[in-house]
């Protein structure tokens, strides 16, 4: 599951970037970031928090008592601060810290074979909006039609051996977050929480997270690869085994991270500036 993200974090800041135009690793890079798929999700990832947002804010007793003038501000301030073309920078600067130009060589590889492309094909399908319906029709099909043993043990391998569960529990706790401190950003700077706090609440939440997102992640990959064979997932797998596979891995979990973070401040920043205009045009 190495290119498909299906949750948002925050981590650490952005780091620098520079040219990437003369260098041939870096240029690799950029190649890398097209060909995984990490492009189009970026891309989507405005209108992901979006969704999250709008399903947010019914359950949460702070969000529920703002003004609807100042959750419509937030709202419409996600596009600009999760902006995909500022966030491909520390993406492709984070992946070229991690990643030697081997381990570049190798995962294009694999990208670049047959079943690197359907599966990364498939992966950009499942992660469009029309895909969500979808997906929601099939799970409902699941208990007239349940997928075979072999099909879930070649599943539960490939999610062992990429992370995928273990990824989107820690991802949806902070992707959460980031909602969790857009709201607390609109609040009276005494009335503020910590940064640790607002983490701790929302972790406390993890038990239940967890057994949603795996519940969500074996349905996503069942429908996702539906048209994959067992041996075809099994090839899968063993890329993300491969020291290759497992690199990549991380270094575009840690890419992700460090984007959304950027994106989550910057959204702090904009709400910011929203309320003070707000507050501006009220007092005039």
């Amino acid at each position: 599951m190495l290119s498909k993200i299906w949750l948002w974090a925050i981590l650490l800041s952005l780091l620098p970037i520079f040219s990437y135009a003369h260098d041939q690793n870096n240029s690799q890079v950029l190649e890398l970031y097209v060909k995984s798929g990490m492009q189009k999700q970026v891309e989507q990832l405005p209108s992901v928090i979006q969704a999250l947002f709008d399903q947010s804010v019914p359950e949460d007793d702070q969000a529920r008592k703002l003004p609807k003038e100042i959750l419509s501000a937030m709202r419409a301030s996600v596009p600009k601060a999760f902006a995909p073309e500022r966030l491909k920078e520390t993406i492709l600067a984070e992946l070229t810290g991690k990643l030697t130009a081997q381990d570049i060589k190798d995962t294009l590889q694999w990208l670049d074979s047959p079943i690197g492309r359907k599966c990364t094909k498939l992966e950009e399908a499942a992660s469009t909006p029309e895909a969500e319906a979808e997906m929601q029709q099939y799970a409902a099909r699941l208990h007239d039609s349940p997928p075979t043993a072999e099909r879930l043990k070649v599943l539960r391998e490939l999610d062992l051996a990429a992370k995928v569960t273990g990824n989107a529990v820690e991802m949806a706790i902070q992707t959460q977050v980031a909602v969790a401190l857009a709201v607390n950003a609109t609040l009276p700077v005494e009335q503020q929480k910590p940064l640790e706090d607002v983490y701790s609440e929302i972790e406390k939440t993890g038990p239940a997270i967890e057994a949603s997102v795996r519940s969500q992640t074996l349905i996503s990959q069942l429908w996702t690869y539906r048209s994959l064979t067992e041996a075809e997932i099994q090839l899968y797998t063993e890329f993300a085994k491969s020291p290759a596979g497992s690199k990549y891995n991380s270094a575009a979990m840690a890419a992700l991270d460090k984007a959304n973070l950027q994106g989550a401040a910057k959204w702090g920043e904009l709400i910011g500036d929203a309320m003070k205009e707000l507050k501006g045009k009220s007092e005039a």
